[in-house]
């Protein structure tokens, strides 16, 4: 997000906290924005490593827990050239603000430079000894952007509080502590001072001792507590026979760490990694229940892109121009977005409106791997039908990095993802809909399948209201489960699922059309079994399996004729059949003609 405003200020702190609690990696950029003066930030206690960069930007919170942070990793960079920015960190007055950084185990950025300005309150940055935190080959080290102008409160004496003039905050235990420029010159990182206090070359932010698995925090992936430069290969190669065997102790890398395998959602790659997107020349596949990227044996089959991906990426919105790329696409490889300019059109880039009937191409989808998020809906539309068959969102890139699924500010009544069992990863927002139910009657729970996971919702009818105006669900949706009101939208029935809806009974004895029972769905019997009164006309769907046939029976088959001049097998020999008196089909003799 970097300096947006949040999607939803009333859910910002909530939605935060629900990230990083408890969080001791951070996969991605660690971005605290927009948080007020009075809230509790110990949710931040106890991160430790941030693989991107690290964001403190438009709060008027005083103090940020971040005490347990010890390494950036600067994979990502603000702006491409900060992996620490502090900015703008005070009230509109200037009065109320961050007053320290706090970072007391602060003591390794591997990339990028740091840059803090316009934080009134804020006390000595400026005393940080800040090149003993950047690592030696770390060539942002001239990218150091401190600034205390414009401070408006008197700070403490730091040499006062620190013997070594270098303080993260004011209280006693609050002193920089140095790994770098401290030890001897054989030591890129050191616990003290003597050249015996060395840390292992695999190390970073320090260490407790001269192993690699004594290390603080890994330089390159940490394997089961031990420092190393690679993660164990699946494969060695065997120099004397020449050939590569499996290796039982391989690992993939995630981030900086070597795991066994790879998160939920995310792909095994064939080098050895996990990735939300397959490389070039791979397709995703599904083996033993396991996403991974298998290399092309030919040209990859082509696939369905979404927004953001390939030749839409930088692609705003779905509109009229390229919702042509997404008919007939069961899975598509990114996002959807539909905002104003999709069903109204844009003069700037001569784009005509989308005609609400076009969304019927979507009726195939079923599986989206980035986010859906829509602001703009046709209002004849009462629910998101176009997507009744969407049966996964994976949220593999979230909107603002925090949403799989966005609805705000439509007009829609209900929700009627009626498929939809899935959303892999990232929160849910639905908010400002003023006239949306059943909100509340969906199992969120069950369909999340990370904990961190949430929906945040506001500003829609209320539930009151929703059941005051007969929007409740229908009588047969079990638990009170449902997408919208009728037969078809429940999550699971009570009764019987005859196709996509709920009913009370099968039609097993009477109806026009007779059914045979499979645990609870309703499922025709074959045309050409013969209704039974009082008792069941079928026992299965095939035409083998009727209790009497409506015409003829040809072995154990029930037929609407007897063949005549079918060939059946690889033979070419055809078959004639007469049906006898009872109806069962029998061979002609051999000496018949045949007409």
């Amino acid at each position: 997000m970097k300096l947006q405003q949040p999607s939803s200020p009333v859910n910002h702190y909530a939605t935060l906290r629900r990230l990083y609690e408890n969080c001791h990696v951070v996969q991605g950029n660690l971005e605290i924005t927009y948080l007020p003066s009075d809230v509790d930030t110990s949710f931040l206690m106890n991160i430790r490593e941030v693989q991107g960069y690290v964001l403190i930007a438009k709060n008027h919170v005083r103090h940020l827990q971040l005490k347990s942070l010890l390494i950036i990793r600067g994979t990502q960079l603000y702006e491409d050239k900060y992996a620490l920015a502090v900015l703008g960190n005070a009230d509109p007055n200037e009065n109320v603000g961050l007053q320290e950084l706090g970072m007391l185990k602060l003591t390794e950025i591997l990339k990028g430079g740091v840059i803090v300005r316009e934080n009134p309150q804020l006390c000595f940055q400026e005393t940080i000894e800040w090149s003993d935190i950047f690592h030696k080959h770390n060539n942002w080290n001239n990218d150091i952007d401190i600034s205390y102008v414009g401070r408006r409160r008197m700070c403490p004496d730091c040499k006062r509080i620190c013997p070594n003039g270098h303080c993260w905050g004011e209280a006693r235990q609050s002193c920089q502590t140095m790994t770098s420029t401290i030890c001897a010159s054989s030591c890129p990182r050191c616990k003290g001072r003597l050249p015996t206090d060395c840390c292992h070359e695999q190390c970073a932010a320090g260490c407790t001792g001269p192993k690699h698995s004594d290390c603080l925090a890994c330089l390159h992936f940490n394997h089961s507590g031990i420092c190393e430069l690679h993660c164990p290969p699946f494969f060695h190669y065997i120099q004397d026979n020449y050939e590569s065997v499996p290796n039982p102790d391989g690992r993939y890398t995630f981030g900086a760490t070597c795991v066994t395998e790879c998160p939920y959602n995310y792909l095994t790659a064939e080098v050895g990694s996990c990735t939300l997107v397959c490389p070039q020349n791979n397709q995703e596949v599904t083996v033993g229940g396991v996403q991974k990227c298998e290399k092309c044996s030919q040209p990859c089959p082509e696939v369905c892109y979404g927004l953001g991906m390939d030749f839409l990426k930088g692609v705003r919105a779905v509109n009229a121009s390229n919702i042509k790329h997404f008919v007939g696409c069961p899975k598509i490889f990114g996002s959807l977005t539909f905002l104003k300019e999709t069903f109204l059109g844009d003069p700037s880039t001569n784009t005509p409106p989308l005609a609400p009937e076009q969304l019927q191409v979507f009726e195939s989808l079923k599986d989206l791997t980035g986010f859906l998020f829509i602001e703009y809906w046709p209002e004849n539309l009462t629910d998101l039908s176009p997507f009744q068959n969407l049966q996964v969102i994976r949220g593999r890139a979230l909107y603002n990095g925090v949403y799989s699924l966005t609805l705000q500010n439509l007009s829609i009544s209900s929700l009627g993802l009626r498929s939809l069992h899935e959303i892999s990863s990232g929160m849910v927002l639905v908010h400002h809909n003023h006239n949306l139910c059943f909100i509340q009657n969906v199992p969120w729970e069950d369909i999340f399948r990370n904990p961190r996971q949430m929906l945040f919702h506001n500003d829609n009818k209320l539930a009151e209201q929703c059941e005051l105006h007969g929007q409740t669900c229908f009588s047969l949706c079990s638990k009170g489960h449902c997408w919208g009101p009728t037969a078809t939208q429940c999550v699971s029935c009570s009764g019987f699922l005859r196709g996509e809806e709920c009913v009370e009974s099968c039609n097993v004895l009477d109806g026009d059309s007779r059914e045979h029972v499979n645990g609870t769905r309703c499922l025709l019997c074959h045309l050409e079994c013969l209704p039974q009164n009082g008792s069941e006309t079928c026992y299965g769907s095939e035409a083998e399996q009727c209790v009497a046939c409506a015409h003829y029976k040809d072995g154990l088959s029930c037929v609407e004729r007897c063949p005549s001049g079918v060939k059946v097998d690889a033979s070419f020999v055809p078959i004639w059949k007469y049906p006898d008196e009872e109806g069962i089909c029998q061979f002609c003799p051999v000496n018949c003609t045949h007409s």
